[in-house]
Parts: C-alpha cells; structure tokens; sequence
C-alpha cells in the first residue's frame, strides 16, 4: 500500500508543486512584462519623441530576434502604428491587454501574453512567450520526485528572495517613474551594473536625463519664439506707422484678392469713409466705393486693379477723377522666401501737380513765353515734317514770314512793355484769322512765320497774305492814351517752287520780306528771282558780306571788361567787330550784320568762330582773365553745336578753358528745353553760364529756377536812365534780391556815369559794364591793374 500511496502523494507533490510553479512562472511572467515595459519606455521614448522610424524598426527586430517576444507594434499618441515586427502588417492583432487586468485574471500560465503596454508619448503591442519557463518546469518535474521536492524547497527560497528584491528594487523604479511623470525630472532611479535591473535602471536615469534636456531646450525655444514674436510685433507696429504716414495710398491684398492691409492715405485718395471696413474684403468691392469720382467709369474699370499676364511689376497706370485729380496706380507682386506669390500691393499717388508742372514745362518748350506761339525750334522741327510730307504726298506748301516796320522805333518810343503788349495783340489776331491746319509761330522779336501745310490754289497763300496785312493794319492799339498805328512787311514762299528744303524756303520767304520793305512796307511780296536780279535787297547784301567776312577773315573780337563793384576785373565779354570789305580801315557794327546772319542762319558759324578765337587768346594769354562770349538761339538749337563744342573745348590747353557763355533770356525762353540742356552742358566742362538782357521777356523771374546760370546781366534799358526812373529802380533792386537769394551773381550793362555806378553799390549790384568803366580793347584787359584804373578814371 505504501507505494501506491508514496506514487499518489508524490502524484500529489508533482501536481501541487506543477500549481505553484505554474502560479510561480505566471507571477514572474507578469514581473518581467513590468520590467520590459520600463526596458522599452527607456529604449523607445527618445526616438518615438523624433517619430525616428528606422531606429524603432532596429531596436523591435532586435528584441524580437532573442525569442522572447514573437511580435511587436509601436504606436504614437494618436494611436497611430508605426512599426510591425515579427507579424504580417495585413495580420490583424489581437487585442492587448493591460498588466493589471493580466494580473487580475490570469491564474494560469498561457503560451503567449498579448500586452498592451502604454509609453509617455505612444504604446507598445508585444506577445511575449512564457515558453522558456514552461520548459524549465517540465525538466524539473522528470528529474524525480526527491530532486523536485528539494529543489522546489530551494527554488521557493530563492524565489521569494529574488521575488522581494526585485520588487523592492522595480518599486523604486516605479516610484521614480510616478515622480517624473509628476514633472520632477530631478529624480532618478537605483542603478547598478550586474544584473538586468540595474541596467533598467541605468536605461530609465539615462531617459530621464534625455527628457530633461528636452524640456530644457523647449523651454529656451519656447523663450525665444516669445521674443522673436515681440520682435516681430513691434516691427509690424513701426511698419504700419510708416506706411500711414506714407503720402502713398498702399493697398495690400493677399492671392484671393482680398484686403490684407489699407493705409489712411488710401481711403483719403479715394475719399473711402474711414469708418469703412476694409480688411478681409475683396479688393475691386472696396475700391468701387469711388466709382462715381472716377471721369470715366467704364474705361476706369478696365484699368483699375488690372493685374499683368506675367505677374511681374505693372505698367504705370494713370486715372483721371471727376474732380480733376490724376491717381498712378502701380502693382507690385509680393512673394515668401521660396518665391512663391502671396499677394500683391498696390501703390496710388496723387500726380495732378506733376502732370500739371510737366505739361507746363512741354509748353514752355514748345511755346514762345510772349505770346503762346510755337516758338523758332519747335516751328523749326514742324516745317521740315510738312515740307517731308508735303514732299512725299506730291502737294505744295506756302512759308510766310513777316516783321513789324519800325518796330526798334516804337520799343525805344513808348518801352519794352508797350512792345510785349502789341506783339501778344499781333500773335491773338494771326490765331483768329488762321486755320487750325496752319502753323503760327514767333521766330523771335518782332518776327513771325506762318505755314500752309498744303493749298489747292496759288492764291490761297497770297490771300492769306493780303488778310494778315489788312487785319494787322486795322488793330486800334492803345497805348498810356495814345494811339499806335502798325504796319508789317510780309514775304511769301512756296514750296516746292522756291526752296526744296527748309532752309532754301527761310531764306526765299526772307527775301520776298524785303523786297516788300523795299516796296513801301505795309504790304506783302511773293518771291521773285526778276526782283531779285533787278536789285537786291539790303538784307541779301549783307548776307554775301557776311559770307566774304568769314572767307577773307574780315572778323575781329574787342574786349570790354567787366568789373566788380569793389573795383577788380571779373572778366570780359568778347564782341565781335567786321573789317567792311570795300574799306578795310572801317570796323561795322553787329548791329548792322548780326540780325541777317540770324535770319540766314549765318549767325551759327560767326558763333563758332568766337568760341575758336576765344579759346586761341586765353592760350595766348595766360594771364587773360575769363572770356563771355554771345551765343545766338539759333546756335542752341543745331543738333550739332554740342559734341562740336565738346570736341574743341577737349582740344584746348587746360589753362584756355575759362569761357563764360552768354544766352539771351529771350532765346532762353524761346526754347527752354534747350536751354536747360545746354546749361548743364557748360557746367559738365567747367564753364559758366549767364543770362543776358535779363527782364526783357515775361515771368522773368520764374525762369530763373528753371535755367542754372551762375551770372544774371540786367537789360540795358532799366539802366541807361536808372538814377531817373523809380520804376526801374525797384526793378533792378528785386533782380538783385532774387539772384542773390538763388545763389547767382548780377551784371548791369551800360553804365555810362558814376552816378549809376554808385546807386548800383546800393541796389546790391555785384558787378557793371560799360563805357564809363572802360571800352573795348583788342586786346583783353590785365588782371593786374587795369581794374582799379578803370573804376577811378573811366
């Protein structure tokens, strides 16, 4: 009976011992699951934080690849998986079970634990295998009944020994976990260095160290985004107070054209109400709140926020309003830092005074200052395209020029402004009695053109001709109560029967002028060739005494110096003088031949020839002092006269260039743009400019901030009675107070006695001219004494 109740109690033994160890292994199943989850959290935590894919992936083969685990899947905090290890990815998982609801149910040792075991920033799915330990039980119950019982004895020993010791020591890991998890990061767990606790220890410390870097280095980032926002909000606050304060209407709108950004000087432009939201609205609904000051509502809509095909930088757009203001729209395309558009800004800007000053500065440059006729460079420029289309259209074209008789008489009778008023009353009456075709201008003083551009009869241009002389004799011109009867001697041209280009018909229409002076004035004469073999006028004679003079070298210059009012020589002009060809001991004045060689257009190659011999006596004359010379209106406008000029001026030693040039106002005036032009010319050499006869045109003063010159001469007739006229006092005292105040020095010519030398110290005069302080010499004055001898003994 023993054995079989030895066999039955060891039976017993075997299957109380097989409970305990399967309860055993269970228990030690679920420790190491505890101990695995905190392996992992350490391994995991860093590269799941980074979303680091391949280094999970490495570290899950790695773990699956001991046997221990069958499969594992790693998920991020939204429950996202990210890797799959040891299971097909179409293969559905079974459903995890947390530790504690395996310590709870589970009394049985299962071949595989499904856990879900949870991480701070995901979880993972492991299906841990227990079979190690199931095979460690079925050898220790074959070994017998002895060995199991000793051994199990033994086994139990050890295990509630290794089982409290590794509790206490998880536990303080636990407890560590729970501290950080709290957000005390200064905590650390037991470490060691035998066994796999104390490496789960060392792992967790390592991890701790790691998070608390991180959340060192959030929170410095998280710093320095609050600083670069404040930054960022007080250059948005600057920026926007810059473009309110911008006189530019600044629209800004994003790629859905709608309002990012408005400005108050655009709700002002467009008279926007400023209660009006404009942001987040679209940008044409914002803008069509003006549309009823827009001039032209239809055309403005197909102009207004009209974007370019190629998205670049718009054309300039200019918008006319009701109220006569002009807005220029631009478009600017804005795009981020990869280049890629993000909206676009619109620029307005109120150019109504520019548009205004631009179209009064193309008028000034087209127009005659006197009159509003065009004046001689841009009637010039029309009477070779007429003459250019009437060439090619096979018609002909009529030229008539006309001066008023006696003219010089008249200016020196009544005054320079009784003058300007008849010559403005002549240009109204050839504007009324002329047709829009034709073309009127002033040549330049009492000088006038008119062109046919084209006629159908010969007698249209000559009765045309008898209309202007009757109309023009007919004007009742009063002048300070007396009346003032005006006669003109007119000449007629035709193209192309007497001049095939323009210059030919200048000169045709010049004669046929005096051969109506011969005539008996107040009348008219078309060109004639019998007149002109008959008898040539005088204006033909000194045209071929001009041309002789300039062949045989019968010109001369005479230098008249100019003096400061301290008494020392500033410089001197040079005039030119011609040896008469039929009696060489006589010198003719300019008087007598420079008005022809203006209308013949000689006066251009007598200019040069100044300039030439100018230059060839400060080369000889080191010691000479500047030299002004004249330039003629004609001269400005040759195409060719400033790359000559250039040329010779580069030509001449450095010590020769010292010229100061001088430009009638009314030449100035007549053609402004030229003038400016030409300005800036002498400047860019090294010279100056002056601005002779100054006060002889209208709104003189106000060309004054148009043309640079460095030195202002006052006209001749607010000086020779100067110490008798109080008007003309007053003038020469604010030419002097406004050059002055301009930076500019002032001349005044033909002073004849001291009397007006000294009231000239008081006006504030800078310098004078005239035979009192000395005549022209052929030779230049010195600088060295000739000055004050001048002004002492005149």
């Amino acid at each position: 009976m023993a054995p079989p109740r030895a066999a039955a109690a060891l039976c017993r033994i075997r299957r109380f011992f097989w409970r305990e160890a399967q309860s055993a292994a269970n228990t030690l199943a679920l420790q190491r699951l505890h101990t695995l989850q905190l392996e992992l959290a350490a391994a995991l935590q860093g590269p799941l934080l980074e979303r680091d894919i391949p280094t999970l992936r490495e570290i899950a083969e790695a773990l699956v690849q001991n046997g221990e685990i069958a499969y594992l899947a790693i998920f991020d905090g939204a429950d996202e998986r990210l890797v799959l290890v040891g299971a097909s990815a179409e293969t559905s998982l079974p459903d995890g079970k947390t530790l504690a609801a395996l310590s709870a149910a589970e009394t049985r040792l299962p071949n595989r634990f499904d856990v879900r075991l949870p991480l701070i920033s995901g979880a993972v799915q492991v299906g841990y295998s227990p079979q190690p330990l199931v095979g460690l039980i079925d050898r220790f119950a074959e070994t017998g009944i002895l060995v199991i019982g000793g051994t199990t004895l033994l086994t139990l020993a050890l295990y509630l020994g290794f089982f409290f010791r590794v509790a206490k020591r998880l536990g303080g890991i636990e407890r560590a976990a729970e501290q950080i998890a709290a957000g005390n990061l200064r905590i650390r767990a037991p470490e060691g260095t035998h066994d796999e606790i104390a490496r789960l220890g060392n792992a967790f410390n390592r991890m701790a160290d790691e998070l608390a870097e991180r959340l060192t280095a959030l929170t410095i980032a998280e710093r320095e985004t609050e600083a670069t926002l404040d930054t960022l909000e007080a250059e948005h606050a600057q920026l926007t107070a810059l473009l309110e304060a911008m006189r530019l209407g600044v629209l800004l709108v994003d790629t859905s054209d709608r309002v990012v950004f408005a400005n108050s000087a655009l709700r002002r432009l467009w008279h926007i109400p400023a209660e009006a939201s404009l942001v987040g609205q679209n940008a044409r609904d914002v803008m069509r709140l003006s549309d009823t000051l827009c001039a032209e509502p239809d055309h403005f809509s197909q102009l207004l926020l009209t974007v370019p095909g190629t998205q670049e930088i718009s054309d300039s757009t200019e918008i006319h309003l009701i109220d006569g203001r002009i807005l220029l729209q631009l478009c600017f395309p804005v795009r981020d830092s990869h280049q890629r558009l993000i909206g676009r800004l619109w620029l307005y800007e109120d150019i109504t005074r520019e548009r205004r000053s631009a179209e009064q500065l193309i008028y000034l440059a087209e127009r005659d200052g006197l009159t509003g006729l065009y004046n001689r460079r841009r009637f010039a420029e029309l009477l070779e395209e007429k003459l250019n289309e009437a060439l090619r259209q096979r018609r002909t074209a009529a030229l008539l020029l006309f001066d008023i008789d006696e003219f010089k008489q008249l200016n020196d009778t009544f005054g320079h402004r009784a003058g300007d008023a008849l010559l403005a009353r002549i240009a109204s009456e050839l504007t009324a009695i002329t047709r829009s075709n034709e073309i009127v201008a002033r040549l330049g003083g009492d000088e006038f053109a008119i062109l046919l551009p084209a006629y159908q009869n010969r007698s249209e241009p000559q009765q045309l001709a008898e209309r202007i002389i009757r109309a023009l004799a007919r004007i009742p011109f009063d002048f300070d109560g007396q009346r003032i009867g005006i006669t003109v001697s007119l000449g007629v041209a035709l193209f192309p029967e007497h001049g095939s280009n323009p210059d030919e018909l200048v000169v045709a229409a010049d004669i046929a002028m005096y051969q109506a002076k011969n005539a008996g004035r107040n009348t008219w004469r078309c060109y004639s060739t019998d007149a002109l073999a008959a008898g040539s006028p005088t204006q033909l004679n000194w045209n071929q005494r001009i041309e002789q003079a300039l062949a045989e070298g019968l010109f001369e210059l005479h230098y008249q110096g100019v003096f400061r009012l301290d008494g020392t020589l500033t410089h001197v002009e040079a005039l030119i003088r011609m040896r008469d060809p039929e009696d060489p001991t006589r010198l003719v004045s300019p008087t007598h031949f420079i008005p022809a060689a203006e209308k013949s257009g000689k006066i251009r190659e007598i200019d040069r020839w100044v300039i030439e011999h100018a230059l060839q006596t400060l080369s000889e004359y080191r010691d000479a002092p500047r030299i002004a010379v004249n330039l003629s209106g004609r001269t400005l406008s040759d195409p060719g006269f400033a790359m000559w000029l250039e040329n010779r001026w580069h030509q001449a030693p450095p010590h020769a260039r010292r010229l100061l040039f001088e430009i009638t106002e009314t030449a100035a005036i007549g053609d402004l743009q030229e003038a400016i032009r030409f300005a800036h010319l002498v400047h860019k050499l090294g010279a100056a400019l002056c601005l002779d006869d100054f006060g002889t045109g209208f709104s003189s003063f106000s060309y004054l901030k148009y043309i640079p010159a460095d030195v202002v001469k006052i006209d001749g007739q607010f000086i020779r009675d100067l110490t008798q006229d109080e008007s003309n006092r007053l003038i020469v005292r604010a030419i002097a107070e406004v050059a002055r105040g301009l930076g500019k020095t002032t001349v005044a010519e033909f002073v004849e006695d001291q009397e007006t030398l000294d009231l000239l110290k008081r006006l504030g005069i800078d310098a004078a001219q005239g035979y009192h302080l000395g005549k022209p010499t052929p030779t230049p004055p010195q600088c060295r004494d000739s000055a004050g001898t001048a002004l002492s003994h005149p």
